[in-house]
Order: C-alpha cells, then structure tokens, then sequence
C-alpha cells in the first residue's frame, strides 16, 4: 500500500462533531477523512473569505447525499515529515453555520504562538470513533 503523504489532525471540536455523528454516515466520513492522508492537495473546493467567514487556504468536501461538510486545511506544519492536515469542523451543512464555526476554530489556533505544537498535539486520525481501545 501506499504510504500516506498527509498527516490528518482533528481539531477537539471537529473530533467531537466526528464522534457524535451516526452510524448512516459514518463510513462515508471516514472514506473522506482517509482521502485526506493521500489526496489532500488534490480533493475539495478552496474556500475564500466571504460574508465575515475568514477561510482564504481551507478547503471544503461536501458530502451531499449526508449533509456533511468537511472544513480542513494543509497547512506548513510538518509532523514525522509529512505535512499537517488540520480538519476544522465536520458538521451537517445548515446555512453557513459549519463555516462560522470553522472559521472561529481556525481563528483560534492560527494564532497561537505555538501553532505547530498545538498541532502535533491535537488527535491523529485513525478512525477515532472505531478504535477498539
């Protein structure tokens, strides 16, 4: 198999949007998540900052048939030498609630002083809903 070229970390939020979202779309999430490891430059829409939402470099998947947005950027970051994925939120799409709440989470870590230790330190991505620890 093809080893990753993305390291994907959720934000605490995001990771609970995750973990509160049922059985029905669960796989799909996860299929698009797992995308992020080896596609990331290559899937979803870039988003630009519009209507007070400052989401200029993310990236949004949209899962239609669900309802559910994936917010994420690629950022700098390097983590085991690959580059950081951050997903900023997974949530139903409702008017542009997922991207206020994206933008916000996004607000907030950019400006940390520690931008990459808040990072490396934030969950990993290995279908955390399904760990069997």
């Amino acid at each position: 198999m093809t080893p990753p070229k993305f390291d994907v970390r959720l934000d605490p939020d995001a990771l609970k949007e995750y973990e509160k979202l049922d059985g029905s779309v669960i796989q799909m999430v996860n299929k698009s998540i797992d995308e992020l490891e080896y596609r990331a430059h290559e899937v979803g829409k870039v988003l630009e900052n519009k209507r007070n939402v400052k989401l200029h470099g993310c990236k949004e998947i949209k899962l239609q048939s669900s309802g559910i947005r994936i917010i994420f950027r690629i950022t700098d970051e390097i983590v085991e030498v690959l580059r950081v994925v951050y997903v900023l939120a997974v949530e139903r799409r409702s008017d542009d609630f997922v991207f206020k709440v994206a933008s916000k989470r996004f607000k907030r870590f950019h400006h940390t002083k520690e931008f990459s230790k808040t990072l490396s330190d934030l969950k990993k991505w290995r279908h955390p809903q399904k760990d069997p620890d």
